[in-house]
């Protein structure tokens, strides 16, 4: 009867043991795999062509206001100032928009 109990002891405490781990939910994915997702998501989605719109508005708006203050002499001149102008803006809007993305494609890697 002993014998009988010391063999099916081992199958018996290993069944038990295996049931609490197999129902354990599943972790988080790395921290280090999440960012370098989170990287690739986020420029893919952030458009770098705002900058270049950007640049293109603030030109023609710049060549407009320049032409119209200083009577057509000043085109040139309002296109560089609105082209830099608009280059800053289409920096700053794609700057925002590449963290927001970044932010959520990270947070949604961790939570899965």
């Amino acid at each position: 009867m002993i014998a009988l109990a010391k063999k099916l002891l081992v199958p018996v405490l290993a069944c038990m043991l295996a049931i609490p781990v197999m129902s354990q939910p599943g972790f988080a994915l790395g921290k280090k795999y999440c960012k370098s997702y989170a990287t690739r998501v986020a420029n893919r989605r952030a458009n770098a062509g705002d900058v270049l719109v950007g640049t293109a508005f603030g030109a023609i708006g710049g060549a407009l206001v320049g032409g119209i203050i200083n009577g057509g002499k000043g085109a040139g001149t309002g296109a560089i100032i609105g082209g830099v102008g608009g280059t800053v803006a289409g920096g700053i809007h794609t700057n925002e928009k590449w963290r927001r993305v970044y932010n959520r494609a990270y947070t949604d890697c961790r939570a899965s």
